[in-house]
């Protein structure tokens, strides 16, 4: 077998769950791993209440998630489902400007959109534009119901095109074939930097706020497009799912005989040089 490979789980909400499972993380070779900024699914009324968030995995989950050992990085956004009105929601990309510089910020993150309303998109593009004036990564996350991902695609490809923010610094989540299919199909989402598939063997839970793919999938895909900007995580959130998602996959697509080179950029090297993750 290979020597272990140092993994970066750039997709993780692990504010919302047990700091135990950064140990877990850790003893599986998760050594440097990135918390995006999703829906804590609390309204925000307030610009305060969006620097409150971000405040926290700051100062807090950095700490927590050190105490086991895990190299942590954050990225803030204003989520759509937290917004309560257009005012606030802006004053929150505001705030978030403020922490931009911050040693422990490579992302704004996850922007999203949930019921494609004129402000939900006034709110997207407000921090695609602040994206593309401080050449910061963006991490988009995507709904699970195929018919409001479906409905999402053109609503972000204008968003993209509008605020003028470079492609190359957009990734896309929460993909798997399907999905990963109607992203790269020829416009703006083509030229994306950054492709994120969520990856674990399959659970029988029963609270999984979302499925993963399984290395037999990441392997259908790698066939399709080659590892070129795809990007494995575990993805995982509040519900059932598995800190050790990514090292297990990595273990079985070694074992099902994908070359090394692609294991390790598929499980770090990519998602580094996306995020500009030190080392």
């Amino acid at each position: 077998m290979p020597l272990p490979l140092p993994l970066f789980d750039h997709h993780i909400h692990s504010d919302l769950r047990n700091a135990d499972d950064y140990e877990l993380m850790a003893v599986s070779g998760v050594l440097t791993a990135l918390a995006p900024c999703s829906s804590s699914h609390e309204s925000r009324t307030t610009g305060q209440a969006f620097a409150a968030r971000f405040d926290r995995l700051l100062d807090v989950e950095t700490g927590r998630a050190a105490a086991y050992g895990v190299d942590l990085y954050v990225g803030l956004a204003v989520h759509a489902a937290d917004m309560t009105d257009r005012e606030s929601a802006l004053a929150g990309v505001d705030e978030l400007e403020k922490r931009l510089d911050h040693p422990r910020v490579k992302a704004i993150g996850e922007v999203s959109l949930r019921r494609l309303t004129r402000e939900e998109t006034d709110v997207l593009e407000a921090q695609l534009r602040l994206a593309a004036r401080t050449a910061t990564p963006v991490m988009v996350e995507t709904p699970p119901p195929p018919e409001a991902f479906t409905a999402m695609l053109p609503v972000l490809a204008r968003a993209v095109e509008r605020s003028g923010v470079d492609p190359a610094l957009v990734a896309v989540m929460d993909l798997d074939a399907h999905k990963l299919d109607l992203v790269r199909a020829p416009g703006p989402l083509a030229e994306c930097g950054g492709y994120g598939l969520a990856v674990s063997p399959r659970q029988d839970a029963l609270f999984a706020v979302r499925e993963k793919i399984t290395h037999r999938e990441v392997t259908e895909i790698l066939d399709r497009w080659g590892p070129d900007r795809l990007m494995l995580n575990t993805g995982f959130h509040f519900g059932s799912a598995d800190p050790l998602g990514l090292a297990k996959t990595v273990h079985r697509l070694r074992l099902g005989g994908v070359p090394e080179p692609t294991v390790r950029a598929l499980a770090h090297g990519n998602a580094a040089r996306f995020f500009d993750i030190p080392g």
